[in-house]
């Protein structure tokens, strides 16, 4: 069968953040509430993610996140 194998060691999620926290990209963040935000992430762990937007910092809950995108 050709499925897709997905072990511990391959995390897209992380794998995807962490790319864009090492870049220092600036993305949108897009709430299941509608609400959007932009910012650089500077962490994240298994259920958050600190975005820095300026020299304001907001921790966002992941189960609140419906869309994470570069901003360019």
């Amino acid at each position: 069968m050709g499925g897709f194998y997905v072990s511990e060691k391959f995390n897209l999620q992380d794998r995807f953040l962490n790319s864009l926290r090492v870049s220092k990209t600036e993305v949108k963040v897009y709430l299941v509430n509608g609400f959007q935000t932009k910012g650089i992430i500077r962490s994240f762990d298994s259920y958050t993610i600190l975005l820095e937007n300026g020299n304001q910092q907001n921790l966002i809950y992941k189960h609140a996140i419906s869309t994470i995108m570069p901003a360019s």
